[in-house]
């Protein structure tokens, strides 16, 4: 009996490289290959055909031959180098993929459940013992390792939608910032994705790069001059803020009023905001000066409204003047005034589509 464990050919697959590139185009042309034949035509050693061979095998690409007579695998040779095998269809290895794919997201959808499950049970024994609240209602993970953690689990198990505001940018270290290959499975796995930035996202050459890559891959991304702060909620089930005092934590929330609170926080800001389309920055220039020229008729110091904008005090600056140069004013007092004149700073707009 074969007590051998079974391989796990995704992790083959993946640890193929350009020697086994080499022998799988090369034996394409032959119905059998084998080690010494491998070794001799390719200039290798024994010991790396075999090696080779044994790891196309592993990924599906090729597979042992068997004898007709009796139907029993070549394997059974005294000699492993008489071994032979003959080439598969990459498609073979791509069929076994998609079924351990798969059996994997079926997996993740029954540990969601189950987590559910107990979450709903110790939210009884909670209350039955008068405990107060869920014990589990508010969570604080203070360090970084845990807080990527509980993030990437709830991803994980998201079915509808994962809304995201990120005022900071798309500094990777950012606890509330997904990492791109989990934002990348998210919408792979046809889950919406809203994500709000501020306007300095645009003008930010890494941060711009970013939303296109997010946009292009399905994802909805809008940004706006002052978002409200950072927040990712999933589904409508939970919610993650900033820790208050650990800059790598964060609080999770998973008490039901809260985090439709939450959601609709977020809807309100998202109906608001414009979307990131392509190069025509022109209505959120005119929003960007609207909301400056407002902190200034407020008394606001530039440095406050560049920190609260997200962007450089020179950029700030360099907005400012041409507000000025828009408005034909060359100080404060009379920007003030000419606004005044004109109606004030601030246009109302009618809410985008959700």
């Amino acid at each position: 009996m074969d007590i051998r464990q079974p391989i796990d050919s995704s992790a083959v697959v993946s640890a193929l490289g350009p020697a086994h590139t080499r022998v799988y185009a090369w034996a394409i042309s032959y119905q059998f290959v084998s080690v010494s034949r491998t070794a001799d035509v390719l200039g290798l050693t024994e010991s790396e055909a075999r090696q080779i061979l044994t790891d196309l095998e592993g990924a599906h690409l090729l597979e042992k031959y068997r004898d007709d007579k009796n139907d029993a695998p070549s394997t059974e040779s005294a000699d492993p180098a008489e071994h032979r095998w003959r080439i598969l269809d990459p498609q073979v290895a791509a069929a076994r993929l998609a079924s351990r794919e798969s059996a994997m997201r079926q997996t993740v959808v029954r540990l969601s459940e189950t987590r559910r499950r107990l979450d709903d049970l110790a939210a009884l024994h909670s209350a039955l013992r008068g405990s107060g609240p869920p014990r589990h209602s508010v969570e604080v993970f203070a360090d970084r390792a845990s807080a990527g953690a509980v993030l990437a689990e709830a991803l994980l198990g998201c079915h509808d939608e994962t809304m995201s505001c990120r005022p900071g940018g798309t500094h990777p270290a950012d606890p509330l910032r997904p990492a791109p290959d989990e934002e990348s499975h998210l919408l792979a796995r046809g889950v919406r994705l809203r994500v709000l930035h501020a306007h300095a996202a645009r003008h930010q050459s890494a941060a711009r790069a970013h939303l296109e890559r997010l946009t292009a891959a399905g994802a909805e991304v809008r940004t706006m001059a002052e978002p409200f702060g950072a927040l990712t909620v999933i589904d409508r089930t939970v919610g993650f803020l900033p820790h208050p005092a650990a800059a790598d934590g964060v609080v999770r929330v998973r008490e039901e009023a809260t985090v439709a609170f939450l959601r609709r926080v977020f809807d309100q800001a998202w109906e608001r905001a414009e979307p990131f389309e392509g190069p025509d920055d022109g209505p959120v220039r005119d929003e960007l000066h609207r909301t400056i020229l407002s902190l200034l008729s407020d008394g606001v110091r530039d440095e406050t409204i560049a920190r609260r904008l997200g962007i450089s005090l020179r950029t700030c600056r360099r907005h400012i003047a041409d507000i000025f140069k828009d408005l034909g004013a060359e100080s404060r007092f009379q920007a003030g005034y000419l606004t005044g004149r004109r109606g004030g700073p601030v246009s109302e707009r009618p809410p985008r589509a959700r």
